[in-house]
């Protein structure tokens, strides 16, 4: 297994919330998360776009779906901020939650993965990821 590979593996099998630490390990280098926009639809549900960014290369961007009427309170406040990633906000208010697949595809360029963050058996998101293979290599340390 080379080394985007097995950095691939990491990344989809890292609990909840711990994507960006994992990143940052192995690409040696600091991972900043932006949120590129996030809005509220016509259903009353929210779509955040985000984006980890490792050494000014995009290497996962992702949609999020989210209803503030299922989460709690504190939790949508953090969202709203827009300061930090999903898993960071759960970390930080100590809410343990689990990673149901629903699709995963590759092809030479990108992993697509569709999957849903439960706690306490309610889907609280929706995510659609796309990893980005090229700049998991970009770092010379990969």
């Amino acid at each position: 297994m080379n080394k985007i590979e097995n950095l691939l593996n990491k990344i989809l099998n890292a609990p909840v919330g711990q994507v960006e630490m994992i990143l940052g390990e192995a690409l040696n280098c600091n991972i900043k998360l932006q949120v590129i926009e996030q809005n509220k639809n016509s259903s009353g549900q929210f779509v955040r776009k985000i984006s980890i960014i490792a050494q000014e290369f995009p290497v996962i961007k992702a949609n999020v779906k989210f209803d503030s009427a299922v989460l709690p309170e504190l939790i949508v406040t953090d969202l709203l901020k827009k300061k930090h990633g999903i898993g960071t906000i759960l970390n930080m208010n100590n809410i343990k939650a689990t990673r149901k697949m629903l699709s995963l595809n590759q092809n030479e360029n990108s992993v697509l993965r569709e999957y849903q963050i439960i706690h306490n058996e309610i889907v609280w998101f929706t995510i659609i990821e796309e990893i980005k293979l090229g700049s998991l290599g970009s770092n010379n340390n990969t």
